[in-house]
């Protein structure tokens, strides 16, 4: 499943840890499958988000605002 940075900054506040268990939570992804981060729109603040991958410049936008990448 996929999920775009511009989703994350609107539904999620500074400093939370994005989990699929929290995204399964909030509704945006279904569950039982694995969860990629892509990097459309911006975020602009800091999250640590946990995901089994990221596109190359999901990851760099994260750091730039602050954040972290898990990869799980």
């Amino acid at each position: 499943e996929v999920v775009n940075l511009d989703t994350l900054g609107e539904r999620f506040d500074a400093g939370t840890v994005v989990t699929p268990e929290l995204l399964l939570e909030r509704g945006l992804v279904s569950g039982g499958s694995r969860i990629k981060v892509l990097a459309r729109g911006e975020l602009g603040k800091a999250l640590t988000v946990r995901a089994h991958k990221f596109s190359g410049k999901a990851a760099d936008k994260i750091a730039a605002a602050g954040g972290a990448t898990e990869t799980l």
